[in-house]
């Protein structure tokens, strides 16, 4: 069954990698247009929705140029709708983090905007960057991350008392058990260190470092500084490189004892 769900999850990433990169190529072919192509195309698709607009509602006061300059800036919004659903997908099985995933997003819609610069009737443009493009990714993978991105609580003895009895199937418990590995989190690594120095028989130095480190220490602040610190003295039980290494992974706590009985806790977030 394990060899199964990896065949499963390995086509899972290829299909949901091959459709946003095809949505991504599409977004920058459209963008490669020259005006008048760009423009043709949204003119077309004016005139026909305009007709049907005037066969409905009778008297109605929809210019052609006002639907114009809304298909061509919803388009923006829908094509990057969909990029944002795709990298949803992507993000799921490729285990990237919901801060990843709107970096790309904001590259990507910088980048599809620099190449309006090419076609010489045509530009790029700041507002529809963040308002259209981003926007709308945003959006579309804001709404599949609030419908289908919810860590379920599963009680693990339940699940196996379950499967014992016969009452689910090995499947089924698999999926209950490991229901949260498709996750999407905000972020995959620790960006601070809580820090905390306990030094015996100091009560006000140890209060000073209460305060001192109160608020959690933005990692590159804490990795610049560790480089000037000779570890090696206070019998740590692993070196500089491997605490480094170790504090970059989110949700780690580590408690040290020194010989003297300094104590050092180090908490990730």
């Amino acid at each position: 069954m394990q060899l199964e769900n990896m065949k499963t999850d390995n086509t899972k990433k290829i299909v949901s990698l091959v459709f946003t990169v095809l949505i991504t190529v599409f977004i920058f072919s459209m963008s490669l247009l020259s005006g008048d192509q760009s423009g043709g195309i949204s003119s077309n698709l004016s005139v026909s929705i305009k007709s049907i607009i005037d066969s409905v509602f009778v008297n109605n006061n929809i210019t052609l140029e006002g639907l114009h300059a809304f298909i061509r800036k919803g388009a923006h919004v829908v094509e990057y709708l969909l990029l944002g659903v795709s990298y949803f997908f992507t993000a799921k099985y490729w285990k990237l983090s919901i801060l990843k995933v709107l970096v790309i997003g904001l590259i990507t819609a910088t980048a599809d905007e620099l190449l309006q610069n090419i076609p010489a009737d045509r530009s790029a443009s700041a507002l529809d960057i963040f308002l259209y493009d981003f926007g709308g990714f945003i959006i579309g993978f804001g709404i599949l991350i609030l419908l289908f991105n919810k860590v379920r609580k599963v009680e693990t003895e339940q699940v196996l008392s379950l499967l014992s009895k016969g009452e689910i199937s090995p499947r089924k418990a698999y999926k209950n058990l490991y229901s949260n590995k498709d996750t999407i989190r905000f972020t995959n690594r620790a960006h601070f260190l809580k820090l905390r120095v306990i030094i015996p028989g100091e009560k006000g130095v140890n209060t000073l470092l209460r305060v001192l480190f109160f608020i959690p220490i933005p990692l590159f602040i804490f990795r610049f500084a560790i480089q000037f610190v000779n570890i090696d003295k206070y019998d740590m039980p692993f070196s500089k490189a491997e605490m480094l290494d170790m504090i970059t992974s989110k949700g780690i706590s580590v408690n040290v004892n020194a010989s003297s009985n300094e104590k050092v806790i180090i908490k990730t977030i």
